[in-house]
């Protein structure tokens, strides 16, 4: 994989070895790919040229097709607020079944918050039932 992506003008992060990316030095864009065995991620602008010419320079070299706007990766939910610049993730189906295959009930019981602590979400910082089932 290392030698495609290099080949295609990526290069890898110090960081993490999973991680790629491609500066346009004339554009100054950014194209980041995060890979992990057979499934990849990439990350740019929306609509992004550079971004859509990388992604099909990858799917000549692999096997593959574009799924369209990343939802899921690796087991995470992925949603966006693109007005305001934020990215949510969560990891809620993988709880549930951490939860259920160590038998845990997922119903209310006491937390040692102070009483008047009280947070109430908005659809913008997290689904409201995910909050309030796991804070």
């Amino acid at each position: 994989m290392t030698k495609s992506m290099l080949a295609l003008g990526f290069k890898r992060c110090k960081s993490n070895a999973s991680v790629y990316y491609y500066h346009d030095k004339k554009t100054k864009a950014l194209v980041i790919a995060n890979v992990y065995v057979n499934d990849v991620c990439f990350i740019g602008t929306e609509g992004s040229l550079l971004l859509n010419k990388l992604k099909q320079k990858f799917m000549t070299r692999w096997e593959c097709r574009d799924l369209g706007e990343t939802t899921e990766f690796l087991g995470m939910h992925i949603s966006r607020d693109r007005k305001n610049q934020k990215i949510f993730i969560d990891q809620c189906e993988y709880l549930e079944k951490v939860l259920a295959h160590f038998n845990v009930a997922t119903n209310s019981t006491h937390t040692p918050l102070p009483s008047e602590f009280s947070f109430k979400p908005n659809k913008k910082q997290c689904d409201p039932k995910f909050c309030q089932k796991y804070q």
